[in-house]
């Protein structure tokens, strides 16, 4: 199970001009409005927890279709950013989910990944091994009209190198609205997230199969199965993000 989320920074609407304390209100607990307000870095604060809930809910859609999404019933706790922090910064952080049907235990762990120009936030179930997690944030080319097919071809193009396949093998399905990955038609046992904002997309993967929850009915592929001799291991391990500006 994954979740992602990327905010673009650098969009207007992420601009503090398009704040409104009705919204907040709506959206972040007592404590989170605090955190945002004495972080050092406020606006990659703020859409840390804004891409926590998101993130979170799209792992907990994974679970069960019809969790409904309710950000404030999302709260992110995460931890301070350095006094002076750099240019780029990874935060982590928890977050508890509201009970979800077939239940594995509700507590989720985030990594917030913060550059000036936008944040990307991955959720994984707690205890999950973050060593398997890949992702790859970019900007869309210009001639790249829908967001959604972006991100599937960066997805499709990513996954393909790390698991060592012909990227013609893989398609990028759906199940409802979760993104699901085939080989040669087949259903996987490798999850993925898609995400999009402004000029960025985001993907993330891992196995599907983590205590006991397999949404995958055949799972086929896995990252280590798929992988030939000698292949490199994969550029993002945890705490890394793959940065890529075209």
């Amino acid at each position: 199970m994954i979740g992602n989320d990327v905010v673009d920074l650098r969009d207007a609407d992420s601009q503090p001009e398009s704040f409104s304390p009705r919204f907040d209100a709506r959206v972040f607990d007592d404590v989170e409005r605090r955190a945002i307000e004495r972080d050092p870095r406020p606006l990659a604060r703020r859409w840390a927890h804004w891409g926590a809930k998101e993130a979170a809910y799209k792992l907990a859609r994974q679970v069960d279709p019809r969790f409904v999404f309710a950000p404030i019933r999302l709260v992110a706790r995460f931890e301070a950013a350095p006094a002076a922090p750099g240019r780029r910064l990874v935060r982590a952080g928890r977050l508890t989910l509201p009970p979800v049907a077939g239940a594995w235990g509700r507590e989720v762990e985030l990594r917030s990944f913060e550059a000036p120009d936008c944040v990307h936030v991955i959720a994984l179930p707690a205890g999950a091994d973050w060593e398997a997690v890949e992702s790859r944030v970019t900007e869309r080319r210009a001639d790249d009209a829908e967001p959604g097919d972006a991100v599937r071809r960066l997805a499709r193009r990513e996954v393909a190198r790390s698991v060592a396949v012909p990227e013609a093998r893989l398609t990028i399905g759906r199940r409802g609205r979760i993104p699901t990955l085939e080989l040669d038609g087949e259903a996987t046992a490798l999850s993925l997230s898609l995400s999009h904002h402004g000029r960025w997309i985001a993907y993330a993967m891992t196995c599907a199969t983590t205590d006991g929850m397999t949404p995958s009915p055949d799972p086929t592929l896995s990252r280590s199965s798929a992988r030939r001799p000698g292949t490199p291991t994969p550029r993002n391990g945890p705490g890394a993000m793959n940065w890529q500006t075209t």
